[in-house]
């Protein structure tokens, strides 16, 4: 009876792509530097990547750099504890480096006239499920938005400036203690 049951289970868990109970999405909520909610990004794992759609408000008109980080933690007011860019290959930053990008590197957002900013990316480097480019790893990872746009060849941050909002995808295992 055992084997029957466990041949089930296993024929189920092929059917169902192996779920480790992993969320399917994770919703993360962005801040600026006196911790208001200035957003939101959604992101889920899909089959050319990590999906990221991310609405937010109160930034200057124009385009702005947009990176995953190294740590899950956001303190404000300069971000600065979010790490550098999440980079598990050691490649150099940029989406325009012909030696490839970093894991985290992602295509610049644009804020409207109104100062809001929707929109739909794909990260092909990340993942919130387990290997080499999981999200899901013990210092966690977080989402930044910069002042100016990344040049995507510029090293270590394409010339972005200031980090401006943050927002935590999965928290470094220290501060989930707290």
């Amino acid at each position: 009876m055992q084997r029957k049951l466990l041949g089930a289970c296993f024929v189920l868990a092929l059917l169902a792509g192996c779920d480790q109970g992993e969320p399917k999405e994770v919703e993360v909520k962005l801040q600026n530097e006196s911790g208001d909610e200035v957003g939101k990004a959604t992101l889920s794992d899909q089959p050319g990547g990590l999906q990221i759609k991310i609405e937010a408000k109160g930034f200057k008109p124009g385009p702005h750099g947009f990176h995953i980080h190294e740590v899950g933690v956001c303190k404000a007011p300069d971000f600065s504890s979010s790490g550098n860019h999440f980079n598990p290959g050691g490649k150099e930053h940029g989406l325009l480096n012909q030696n490839g990008a970093e894991n985290g590197d992602l295509p610049n957002l644009i804020a409207d006239d109104k100062g809001e900013i929707k929109a739909e990316i794909m990260a092909p480097n990340a993942s919130l499920k387990g290997g080499k480019s999981t999200l899901r790893r013990k210092d966690g990872a977080s989402l930044i938005i910069t002042e100016n746009a990344d040049d995507g060849m510029t090293q270590p941050t394409g010339k972005s400036g200031k980090r401006l909002a943050c927002g935590v995808i999965v928290k470094r295992s220290a501060e989930t203690k707290e």
